[in-house]
């Protein structure tokens, strides 16, 4: 049985600008950057397994 297919993501520009510089501010605690890495890759096109491996997470964190 096929597992579930993640949806597909697409960011404008200016948000994804907005969260790279997000991701990247100090102040921002690190479950929020976390979670900004995470719908950045998945805007790469990457899928959930992808995004674990890349980002060291494990997949059901991939998942959010």
């Amino acid at each position: 049985m096929p597992g579930r297919r993640p949806h597909t993501l697409s960011l404008t520009a200016t948000e994804r600008t907005a969260l790279e510089q997000l991701v990247k501010r100090p102040s921002t605690t690190q479950q929020l950057a976390q979670r900004g890495r995470i719908i950045l890759k998945a805007d790469d096109g990457k899928n959930h397994a992808q995004i674990a491996r890349e980002l060291n997470i494990s997949l059901d964190m991939a998942r959010l």
